[in-house]
């Protein structure tokens, strides 16, 4: 079970898994004021509430009925498919590891971006660069 909190300071909202220690968003301390505003059975539904929480509350309903309800989870997913995030983060066949992480989130894999980036660069497919980059070799 996964609870979206409410920061009193920033307002912003984020999901927990038991107790908070500080606002990811503005680092003040969780206190009792912590503003509990829903619960999620699942990491896939967390991201989905988390998201209309913190949208502006004149558009909360109509996202809600706009966001899919939950995106699959993928916690052992295929090398086709991490294959597949790492083209979608190549951009100039540069990958960065913001991107494959976004890319991985999209397609509801919950494997760490660095973890596939190395694995990549051991299988040949990227090139590690000194700014922290990664080198598409297709």
């Amino acid at each position: 079970m996964y609870t979206v909190v409410r920061c009193p300071s920033c307002e912003r909202c984020w999901g927990i898994q038991g107790k908070a220690s500080k606002c990811p968003h503005c680092g003040v301390k969780s206190t009792d004021k912590i503003q509990i505003v829903s619960v999620a059975d699942n990491a896939s539904d967390l991201q989905r509430e988390v998201a209309i929480s913190n949208m502006p509350e004149k558009l909360r309903d109509e996202m809600r009925e706009k966001l899919p309800k939950s995106v699959a989870i993928i916690e052992n997913p295929s090398a086709k498919l991490l294959f597949a995030c790492i083209k979608i983060a190549a951009l100039n066949d540069i990958v960065d590891l913001g991107r494959l992480a976004g890319a991985l989130r999209g397609k509801g894999i919950v494997i760490d971006a660095e973890d596939v980036a190395e694995e990549a660069v051991s299988q040949g497919l990227l090139l590690h660069q000194t700014d922290g980059t990664y080198l598409f070799l297709q």
